[in-house]
Formats: C-alpha cells, sequence, structure tokens
C-alpha cells in the first residue's frame, strides 16, 4: 500500500468513506468488492483510534443474551464465526471463567439453563471454521476447580464457576490492516492522514468532500456520488462542517494492561460499582483488564484518558480481580477510545446496536452517516450502512463475499514452512525466535519481508533483545504506508504491545524512518517526545527507558 494523495483527484467516486477505523474499512472493503468505485480518507493511521483501543477478544454475544436479546446474541455469534472464517491465522479460541455463586442471578442452576441456551443458539458455532479454531461447548466447574483457576475469587457463597469461549484476536492491529489490505485489493483508494475540511455540493446535493493533506498542507477535492461519513469520534465534527445532525453522544472506554503475569485463561470479575463485568485477558504475557466505562457523556475531543478514570479503574479491577493488588503504578499502557453512547438522565450507556443515518430523509441528499459500536459487530454494521449508500446510489445493494473470502496473509496455511522455503531460496537462516515472530505476525507475507530485507542491506534486529528487524521498518515506511513513528512502533510491528519498548528501540526505529523519509535530526526527536507523551498518557509515569 503506498500513499499517494493524487490517487484521490481527477476521478469521481461511486463511494467516498471518511474514517479508516474497522467499520470504514469494512464499509470500503464491502463497496470496492461489489465493483463500486471506492476512495477512503482517514485523517491519521488505519485503525488510530478506537479500533486500536479494545480488549483484543471477538465475542459471541453472551451478555446479549443476559438480557433477553437472542437476535443480537445470534449475529454475535455468526459475526465471530465470520473472523475465523475469513482471519484464521490471526484468532485464537480462548476460554473465559466466571464464579457462580449460591441464592443469586449467577447461581449454579441459573447459569447452567443460560449457558445449555447459549450453545443451543450457537449450535453452528464452527460451521466453515478449520477444526483447530472451534469453540468448545460451555461447561461448569468446580468450586476447586474454580478457585485454583481464579486466584482470589470471592469464596463466599461460591458454588463453582462457568466457562465459555470466545477468540481472541493474535496480533489485532494486524487484523485490522489485513481489512485495508483486503480493501485495496478489491480496488478501493486509500489514503491516510487526510483530514476533510467539508462537503463539496452541486445542484442541493452532496457530491464529495474537499480534504487537506496533513503532512503537507496541500488540499484537494474528491468527488463522489455518495459520501459516507464513519470517522468514529470525530462524527460530530463533520456533522457540523456539513450542516448536518444525529451523530450520538460519546462515553469513554480505558482498557489497561498491568504488569502482572497471566495463564491462558480469561477471568471475568464480579459487577463492580457501576454495574459492567469487568474481564481480564491475558496478553503478551501480562494481564488487560476493561472495560471502564465513563457513567457521563465526555467531549468528542478527548484524546487521552483522564489519570482519575485510570485510577477508577484499577479500583475497580482489585475489587473484582483481589489477586491483582493493582496500584497505578503497576499500568504499563492505557487503551482509550471514544464510543458511541446512549443517555437517560445524566447516564450514559454503551449504545447497543450501530446507528445507520440516510440525511437524504432529512434533505441532505449524497451522505449517509455510520456509528459503530462494537469491532466483532463492524463487517454487519458496514453491511447495513451501505444498504443506505445503494438506495442513494439508486443500485441493488448486491451480495456480500467478504463473510467467506480470507483476508490477504492470514490464511492458516502453513506460514513458517513458507518462509523457511524462503530462507533456504536465498541463503539465509534465521534464529528460531525471529522465524516465529515474522511467521506469527505477517503469515504469509513475512517471505516478502525478508526478501525486502534482503534487497534493503541485511538481517539484523533492531536491538539485541527484541526479534523485529531493522528490516521491518523500511517495509512498513516503503511497502505499508507507515509515516509517523508510532504508525510503525504501534500498528505496523507488535514492538508496543505490551507498552513501552524502551528508548533503544523508539530512537533506532525514528533514525531508520528518518533516513527513509527525509527527517530531519528536529523532527525525529518531535517524533519521539510525541510517542513517549502518547503512551505515558493516563499512567503515574512514563516507562521510557530501556528494559
Amino acid at each position: 500500500m503506498q500513499r499517494d494523495i493524487e490517487t484521490l483527484t481527477g476521478r469521481r467516486f461511486d463511494l467516498v468513506v471518511v474514517g479508516g477505523g474497522i467499520h470504514g474499512l469494512f464499509a470500503a472493503y464491502e463497496a470496492a468488492s461489489r465493483g463500486w468505485s471506492t476512495a477512503l480518507i482517514e485523517a491519521g493511521d488505519i485503525g488510530s483510534g478506537a479500533t486500536f483501543n479494545h480488549q483484543r477478544t471477538l465475542h459471541g454475544g453472551l451478555r446479549a443474551l443476559q438480557s433477553g436479546n437472542f437476535l443480537k446474541a445470534r449475529r454475535q455469534i455468526a459475526e465471530r464465526r465470520t473472523w475465523a472464517a475469513i482471519a484464521p491465522h490471526l484468532v485464537r479460541p480462548l476460554p473465559f471463567l466466571i464464579g457462580t455463586y449460591r441464592f443469586t442471578k449467577r447461581s449454579r442452576m441459573l447459569l447452567r439453563a443460560g449457558l445449555k441456551l447459549y450453545d443451543t443458539i450457537g449450535r453452528r458455532r464452527n460451521a466453515g471454521v478449520l477444526p483447530e479454531l472451534h469453540l468448545p461447548r460451555t461447561r461448569l466447574e468446580s468450586r476447586a476447580a474454580t478457585r485454583a483457576l481464579f486466584p482470589g475469587i470471592d469464596a463466599r457463597g461460591l458454588s463453582g464457576g462457568a466457562v465459555w469461549y470466545d477468540y481472541q484476536t493474535r496480533h489485532p492491529e494486524r487484523l485490522t490492516w489485513s481489512v485495508a489490505l483486503a480493501a485495496e485489493a478489491a480496488g478501493a483508494t486509500l489514503a491516510t492522514y487526510v483530514e476533510t475540511v467539508g462537503p463539496l455540493r452541486s445542484n442541493g446535493r452532496f457530491t464529495g468532500c474537499r480534504v487537506q493533506d496533513r503532512l503537507t498542507g496541500r488540499e484537494v477535492d474528491v468527488e463522489a456520488s455518495v459520501t459516507l461519513l464513519s470517522a468514529g469520534a470525530g462524527l460530530s465534527r463533520l456533522h457540523e462542517a456539513f450542516g448536518l445532525s444525529g451523530a450520538p453522544p460519546l462515553l469513554r472506554a480505558v482498557n489497561v494492561l498491568v504488569n502482572r503475569p497471566a495463564r491462558d485463561i480469561a477471568l471475568a470479575g464480579s459487577p463492580g460499582p457501576g454495574g459492567r463485568m469487568l474481564t481480564a485477558v491475558p496478553w503478551a504475557g501480562h494481564v488487560l483488564v476493561g472495560t471502564h466505562q465513563s457513567p457521563e457523556p465526555v467531549e468528542p475531543g478527548e484524546v487521552h484518558a483522564p489519570a482519575e478514570a485510570v485510577a477508577a479503574l484499577v479500583g475497580e479491577a482489585n475489587l473484582a480481580f483481589p489477586s491483582l493488588k493493582l496500584t497505578p503504578a503497576d499500568v504499563l499502557l492505557v487503551h482509550h477510545g471514544l464510543v458511541p453512547a446512549v443517555v437517560r438522565g445524566r447516564r450514559a450507556a454503551l449504545r447497543g446496536e450501530p446507528l445507520v443515518i440516510g440525511h437524504s430523509a432529512h434533505g441532505a441528499p449524497g451522505v449517509v452517516s455510520l456509528a459503530g459500536t462494537k469491532f466483532t459487530t463492524a463487517r454487519s454494521a458496514a453491511l447495513e450502512a451501505l444498504r443506505a449508500v445503494a438506495r442513494e446510489l439508486g443500485r441493488s445493494r448486491g451480495s456480500s463475499r467478504t463473510d467467506r473470502a480470507v483476508l490477504p496473509h492470514a490464511d492458516i496455511a502453513d506460514a513458517e514452512g513458507r518462509l523457511i522455503e524462503c530462507m533456504r531460496d536465498v541463503g539465509i537462516s534465521l534464529d528460531p525466535d525471529i522465524v516465529d515472530h515474522l511467521s506469527s505476525w505477517y503469515g504469509t507475507e513475512a517471505a516478502d519481508v525478508v526478501r525486502h530485507a534482503m534487497s534493503a542491506g541485511g538481517l539484523e534486529r533492531l536491538t539485541p533483545e527484541t526479534p523485529v528487524l531493522t528490516a521491518e521498518v523500511t517495509y512498513a515506511v516503503d511497502r505499508a504506508a507507515a509515516v509517523r513513528l508510532e504508525d510503525v512502533l504501534l500498528r505496523r510491528t507488535p514492538l508496543s504491545a505490551a507498552g513501552h519498548p524502551g528508548r533503544a528501540v523508539t530512537e533506532r526505529v525514528a533514525a531508520l524512518m528518518g533516513a527513509r523519509l527525509g527527517w530531519p535530526a528536529a523532527q525525529q526527536e518531535a517524533e519521539l517526545q510525541s510517542f513517549d507523551a502518547r503512551l505515558a498518557a493516563g499512567r503515574l509515569s512514563p516507562q521510557v527507558t530501556a528494559r
């Protein structure tokens, strides 16, 4: 993928998607796969907003079932299954455990009935999924096993535990990038760091948007028959610029990665003061806890989680998972995102369903808005938005193929075997940890990375402690549209999956990118400071020293 703003000019698209999060990406992928000429513009990097800040799991709707919404549970089970079918290399089954208690709504008898119903609704959960990714049926655990698997669980009235399975995304940033690659392969034009300035109009109809390249300041017109606004927290700003209304209020969603060793099982704790159940998920050898949601709506311009929100989550985590014994200083990484909410009185709650607005019904033809809510169901939300787009275009909406076409490089084919064959062809050997990293992260693209490394001058590690190669940085710049330091550190490599990778790594990456992109020393330092500030946001103190 190449970043080239010129590809946006000199033509009229059927659809321009504003917003490069997972919902906008799936909308662009769906539209392009149907033969519609499609452009996507993103004010930052691909997947850099709320899409980056989720809990790394694909849920099957158990919570929807608890609230009696059978159709929503079935839809989420179907979309969870779709992820396993289209990205088998990038997901894995993960068990979740919750305690059962006597004489409560979480009694063993009630949970047994609920889980049996869940298994019945999800009886086709493994249809079309490779055997190694099949999700087992739910089950009940004994009291002794539950206490062994869930250290510190409240033992008062504990009768045992209940286990269900969802998928965990092995590399969520890579998964999002694979959808972007699929959209481009289907014919969509994608451009990052391009911000929408305002609308284009002709004869009373919206006909695209004027955009600005955030790196050069240049402005161009992107003409399109329909504009789909899918900009997450930026939707209200776009509505103001377009003279529209209907953007939902937002709430803050926060997850924290903490420096506690993890077992290969996720734990679901008792509801905290806000009444929301927390989960503790294994991630990068540590524990990822969330999700804390703000009880009141927040302003769309909030960029980082306030320290008090992180402290509140730490407090809730200690109630739900007493054995963690956390303090704010134990937080390695804060994931912060703004998501659509519904507000009753002054209380905000996560919006249960995506919001699609066809603005032609309100006197604004040529514009559709999409406010998505969950990573798991982003594809189905995009399908709903495209139905509105099809009406605007006056075309048949066609059929979707994105539920069965494997995403680029995300097949479960023998990625490691292909990489070893490539190494044999070019006459090199790599350390086992490098082979494991390359095949795990890049899948079947790993061989391309090695060939690029050979042409770029070598296969040296960034630092002796990491399996990431220096050539992966130049590959990200040359082949994956990386233009900012955080693009590489957060989303094109796993360098920051467990928090700040250390100053030695970040300075090396900045130097490599600077040489490729012509950054002077002052710009390299500015990029380093910006990255450090982002990872320090919401935490007690930045962790920027080498490990």
